[in-house]
């Protein structure tokens, strides 16, 4: 018994002299990185790796159609959950974020709530009419699907709660431990199970563990009627100063799966056995593009979250101690100088890497036995790829001086620019990504005149046009 005491010491020690390390000049930042990469891709990246590994467990267990099946019901969901969930999460993150002091556990609870039970029942809306569409055909799976659906846009409101709070740990925590419970319990049941969609069902049990988790911290106490009556006023209040926020960031969604529509519900188009619509040449090869965005976005998450909102502190205390209207232009100029040129070398950082694996792509092709149709496929998706950041870089500069209309219409001309042009272009020289790549070239130029324009003005859109009490 004495020594348990001793060896709890000993631990705590070994911890604070590990945070030690983490905290110093070189693995800060690097930890500061490999937490925007995780936050910002992560989700997509540990599917993918999971669903590989499934796949890889399961493929002499079962045909290749029924795997091929698991893998899109889970996609599938994927793709729909964060189209219901990016409104509704914005609105509950933004109502914790912009609450006169911090909310206590069991209000935070209390909106998580409110906020997942309407995220969850929208996705079962938008779930019946995609199976209706698609006329799915196996009711095990289906019916996985669509709680797999559910749970997951339950769990991206979530995330965005825990974002809110700073919890981002236990966001990390949360998601790796509902993988690894999903991949655990397929591997248990992969020679047992007689049908494929078990795998489906491995994988909604660890994306419900992983939502557990996520809720547990804010419901210990029970909810009375009237708190959660008084979470749903509260979220709707919000959802009137920031409903174009939000469907902005539904429609961003949308956008970078309209291009993937277009070629599904195309001619080249394939069904499932289950009636999945997909192209795996395509999904392939654009999927490793897609890649190429990390290190981007990662860098443009840590640029917003750290160095931009200082200044933007340091902004709106300046002004709100009282300064003449020439110096509260002076020093938005230089807020707005500060923030295009951090952006400017994070694209040219992006460019450089987007360069190198396009010099490097055909390695690659040859690496992942790509086809030629696909090699193609590839060159152009990273192209297409690296206009996509500049428009995300605009769109978060946007959202960052509160221009909420603006933020909203550039979503919509991407989705509309994305969909129309892959649409055209696919059906006159065959299936390929210069649809992505011509919307996002053309869309990131309008995005970031908008966006400059915006900081331009930044006094005027964060007092006046921006301004939600007004």
């Amino acid at each position: 018994m004495s020594s348990n005491p001793s060896l709890r010491l000993k631990l705590q020690a070994v911890l604070r002299q590990v945070d030690w390390w983490l905290d110093g000049p070189i693995l800060s930042p690097l930890r500061s990185l490999i937490a925007a990469l995780v936050l910002a891709a992560g989700p997509w990246l540990l599917v993918i790796v999971t669903l590989i590994l499934i796949s890889w467990i399961a493929e002499n267990r079962f045909p290749d159609e029924a795997l091929e099946d698991m893998r899109l019901a889970v996609v599938y969901a994927f793709m729909l959950a964060p189209i219901v969930a990016a409104p509704v999460g914005i609105i509950a993150a933004r109502t914790v974020a912009d609450a006169e002091m911090p909310l206590e556990p069991s209000a935070i609870g209390a909106l998580l709530l409110v906020a997942c039970g309407v995220a969850g029942l929208t996705a079962e809306a938008l779930v019946l009419i995609v199976v209706l569409v698609l006329g799915l055909s196996n009711p095990s799976l289906t019916l996985a699907f669509a709680l797999l659906t559910s749970i997951s846009a339950m769990m991206w409101v979530a995330f965005a709660v825990l974002a809110a709070c700073k919890a981002r740990r236990r966001l990390i925590l949360s998601f790796s431990t509902g993988l690894i419970i999903a991949l655990g319990l397929s591997v248990a049941v992969a020679n047992h199970a007689g049908d494929a969609s078990v795998l489906v069902w491995c994988f909604t049990t660890g994306i419900a563990l992983c939502l557990a988790l996520c809720l547990e911290p804010f419901l210990q106490t029970g909810h009375q009627l009237a708190k959660l009556r008084e979470a749903g006023v509260q979220l709707r209040i919000c959802a009137r100063k920031t409903w174009p926020l939000a469907v902005g960031a539904s429609l961003a969604i949308m956008g970078i799966w309209a291009d993937k529509w277009v070629v599904w519900f195309g001619s080249g188009g394939q069904s499932s056995v289950a009636g999945f619509r997909h192209m795996p040449t395509y999904d392939s090869a654009l999927f490793l593009a897609q890649l190429s965005a990390l290190p981007g976005l990662a860098s443009l998450a840590i640029y917003f979250e750290e160095p931009v909102r200082r200044a933007m502190d340091r902004f709106w205390a300046k002004l709100s101690n009282g300064v003449t209207l020439r110096a509260a232009k002076s020093s938005g100029r230089a807020v707005s100088e500060m923030i295009w040129t951090g952006v400017f070398r994070i694209m040219m950082t992006q460019f450089a890497v987007s360069a190198a694996l396009l010099l490097l792509a055909p390695a690659i092709a040859s690496a992942m036995g790509l086809r030629l149709d696909q090699f193609l496929i590839l060159r152009m998706g990273i192209v297409g790829t690296l206009l996509h950041a500049l428009f995300l870089a605009a769109s978060g500069i946007l959202v960052l001086c509160n221009a909420k209309m603006a933020f909203l219409v550039v979503q919509a001309a991407f989705l509309v620019a994305n969909f129309s042009l892959s649409a055209i272009l696919t059906s006159v020289i065959g299936v390929n990504a210069l649809g992505f790549a011509l919307a996002s070239g053309l869309v990131s130029m309008i995005a970031c005149l908008v966006a400059f324009e915006t900081t331009k003005k930044i006094v005027g859109h964060l007092f006046l046009f921006g301004n939600d009490s007004i």
